[in-house]
């Protein structure tokens, strides 16, 4: 195992790899606001068991990588009002920048965004380069499994094979479901959470919406398995959901993939329901899917054995 930083695409990226790198390459992206250690060494081990090299790494604006965003003029406002002030200011803006279902529009996101998803996978791309990595089977969950969509469009010679798990081919899309109203709730109070410092209570009430009823959420055993990520670099004002916003919709150029891809998803997602899913499996010419039952906008360790069976078997496959 090593890790290390590497100055690509003009930036810093925290990195880390597993295995024998002679082996075929595996490239884990996280989804957004979490840095790589939610790619948990139980889900990377039995890869290298199997014969491949792992490589998580920290997106941009998170972990140990370079930062771009601050605390929001609005979150310092926020932090100085009365409580109950505080509320009516997050319940105002979030009626600005979603629509009358609480969707997200992502006009607001895009004009403040300062990098979309094309500069990360850029990011990706410069990383493999700095490793020497020719190609890579490309893991992405959530916003990883978007930047995953955008190499295998716009860097499809890099990679072996594409997984895109609990993802969306384009937020916004009047045909794929929105989020659960609890969600727009837990995101609210994550916010209220987050301007009082209280960062990691804010993560745990968005990851008790996120859960799914098959494993139900248990606090205790998320907070002790979340600190090595808030010990490695927690960034409560990442940009990313700026950088969602401000992608285009892929959903129309999915056609163009060639590249053997398996979508799994979760039937109880809250963020991004099954459709995002199926709308990414239908969108790639042969695409395989997994759906996992009863689970929510996560990868349970219980359902690991099965999870990492399959990839192994896709990865091999192509």
């Amino acid at each position: 195992m090593s890790q290390g930083i590497a100055e690509v695409n003009n930036i810093n990226i925290w990195w880390e790899d597993f295995g024998d790198p002679s082996n075929p390459s595996v490239l884990l992206i996280m989804g957004a606001n979490a840095n790589c250690m939610q790619w948990p060494v139980e889900f990377i081990n039995p890869l290298v068991a199997n014969g491949f090299h792992v490589i998580r790494f920290d997106n941009r604006d998170v972990g140990k990588s370079t930062w771009f965003y601050k605390e929001s003029f609005i979150s310092k406002i926020a932090r100085l009002l009365p409580l109950s002030i505080s509320k009516s200011l997050i319940n105002y803006v979030f009626n600005i920048v979603s629509d009358d279902e609480g969707n997200f529009t992502g006009a607001e996101q895009s004009s403040n965004a300062k990098y979309d998803l094309n500069d990360m996978a850029k990011d990706a791309i410069s990383l493999m380069d700095h490793l020497n990595i020719d190609k890579a089977h490309i893991v992405g969950a959530s916003m990883g499994g978007m930047i995953t969509q955008v190499i295998g469009l716009d860097h499809p010679e890099r990679a072996l094979s594409l997984t895109p798990i609990m993802s969306s081919p384009g937020m916004g899309d009047p045909d794929l479901s929105v989020m659960t109203p609890s969600l727009v709730e837990g995101i609210k109070e994550s916010f209220l959470l987050n301007i009082q410092g209280k960062y990691e209570d804010g993560v745990v009430r968005i990851y008790r919406e996120l859960t799914g009823s098959r494993f139900p959420f248990n606090e205790q055993k998320f907070r002790e398995k979340m600190k090595p990520s808030m010990e490695h670099g927690h960034n409560p004002h990442s940009g990313h959901g700026d950088a969602v916003g401000a992608s285009p919709s892929r959903r129309s150029r999915l056609k163009e993939i060639n590249i053997p891809t398996l979508v799994i998803h979760g039937t109880e997602d809250a963020i991004l329901p099954l459709d995002h899913g199926q709308a990414i499996a239908d969108g790639i010419q042969n695409a395989e899917m997994m759906i996992m039952e009863g689970v929510g906008h996560e990868l349970p360790e219980e359902l690991n054995d099965e999870v990492i069976s399959r990839l192994v078997e896709h990865f091999k496959k192509a």
